[in-house]
């Protein structure tokens, strides 16, 4: 069963409570509806054929509503779409065999993830490289083999995948191209594996072809692969043999490849191969930036106030930030009035609390510098002293000072340091922050990160 047909039920009855739908609604409405069938990014909702002549308004009124409850409940984001049973499509429209997709794959990129709206702000680097990889992609050029993008959850990597893909299709179409998340690799490995042994089926040369004979390659959340034996090792000959062969490759991961656990040293030697580069957290303006896009797309519907509300109170990741802003955007839908800051603190409430008096501890300056430097909490407690484990320790010395009332012998306890080594510490991240405008503002930007949670 998949993802959205396993939660259908569930799905529905938080479009029906979240959003206030009345009894009648419900019953002439949301009740007929059926789950049809879904792809990676897709969701087909099926109406009775007696709802043909309304499917428009079916449509405006509650797909925005459905795309952000899924999201919520899933935590992955879907287009909807309705049909009425009396054009559903033919099933091999809708279900496609895992090794016999569309020849050059580029049906499984996601269309609204561009470059051109991808807000850059503070991750003009990790752009301008993505962009680079795309505009050398398949030519003798070939740029930054292979660009491994790195950095936490929800704030773009994806976007940037599919970027790249889609500006290929663009301005290349006749590259073939294959976007594929760890997720669906490893069930193709796993099918291959066991179609193999059952009947002894060509399984898995049929895999390694489809996935060997593409001019690009882009394999999303690759730390979901590493431990898992057949099919890392399964990924390393694919890896090997498009390297080898002068082909793209395009990884995205929660951390850098060297502050992954349990990853041999073949892997890390190939993943640094080319280029690493980390999408940051996006700061204030970035925030503010992409509201403003989406409520420009969306015919300026809410207000400037509520956009700088939501910008001051989600800080750390851009999926929060859109779901926010959806979720405004559908209750603006079935709303006959307009959007008051207030009934957008009432709807906002399970998403952001600023009232609430979260305690700023060790525990919580230990969680945000990790997450921001991508090294485990493993690493700041160790003996470990080359510059990426250090300067982050460092940090946290000083967060800890500056934002709590530990005392210096409690922060060093906690760090197994001692007293005058954490007053050292301190003592060097303020020379840094007094010599260096760009470590400053990033100290900045994470004590308001900090102190916005």
């Amino acid at each position: 069963m998949k993802p959205v047909e396993e939660k259908w039920e569930i799905i529905k009855n938080s479009v029906i409570t979240e959003y206030d739908i009345s009894p009648i609604a419900v019953k002439t409405w949301i009740d007929p509806m059926e789950y049809y069938s879904e792809t990676d990014d897709s969701v087909t909702i099926m109406l009775p054929n007696n709802k043909a002549k309304i499917l428009d308004l079916i449509t405006d009124k509650y797909k925005d509503i459905f795309i952000i409850a899924i999201s919520e409940t899933l935590n992955n984001d879907y287009d909807v779409n309705f049909i009425v049973d009396d054009v559903k499509p033919q099933e091999n429209e809708v279900i496609q065999n895992n090794f016999q997709e569309n020849e050059s794959s580029n049906s499984s990129l996601i269309k609204k993830y561009t470059f051109d709206n991808f807000v850059t702000g503070n991750n003009s680097f990790a752009v301008s490289a993505c962009l680079a990889v795309a505009e050398t992609a398949g030519t003798d050029n070939n740029a930054y083999n292979p660009l491994y993008i790195y950095g936490g959850s929800g704030l773009g990597k994806t976007h940037l995948m599919h970027a790249i893909g889609n500006y290929l299709n663009e301005h290349n179409p006749s590259l073939k191209i294959l976007y594929v998340n760890s997720e669906n690799f490893t069930n193709e490995v796993i099918k291959s594996i066991r179609s193999g042994k059952k009947d002894n089926t060509e399984s898995m040369t049929i895999l390694r072809e489809k996935y060997r004979n593409v001019d690009v390659l882009l394999i999303d959340d690759i730390q979901f692969i590493i431990g898992k034996d057949a099919t890392q090792e399964e990924f390393f000959h694919t890896f090997n043999s498009l390297y080898e062969n002068g082909k793209s490759i395009i990884i995205s991961s929660d951390k850098h490849p060297k502050y992954m656990e349990i990853l041999d040293e073949r892997y890390l030697t190939r993943f640094q191969m080319g280029l690493q580069v980390d999408v940051q957290p996006p700061n204030y303006e970035t925030r503010k930036a992409i509201l403003i896009q989406l409520n420009q797309k969306h015919g300026d519907k809410i207000s400037d106030e509520i956009l700088t509300y939501i910008t001051d109170n989600i800080s750390s990741n851009i999926r929060e930030l859109e779901g926010a802003y959806n979720k405004l955007i559908a209750l603006s839908k079935i709303s006959s009035n307009e959007i008051t800051l207030e009934m957008a603190k009432n709807s906002l409430k399970d998403i952001i609390n600023p009232n609430k008096n979260k305690v700023i501890n060790f525990d919580v300056i230990m969680e945000e510098v990790t997450k921001h430097y991508n090294v485990s909490v493993n690493d700041i407690l160790s003996n470990k002293r080359n510059k990426e484990i250090a300067i982050p320790r460092q940090i946290i010395m000083y967060l800890c000072d500056k934002l709590t009332e530990d005392t210096k012998s409690s922060i060093g306890s906690k760090l197994n340091r001692d007293h005058s080594t954490v007053i050292s510490n301190i003592n060097k991240v303020k020379e840094m922050i007094e010599n260096d405008p760009s470590f400053e503002k990033n100290i900045d930007s994470l004590i308001k990160i900090i102190t916005s949670l």
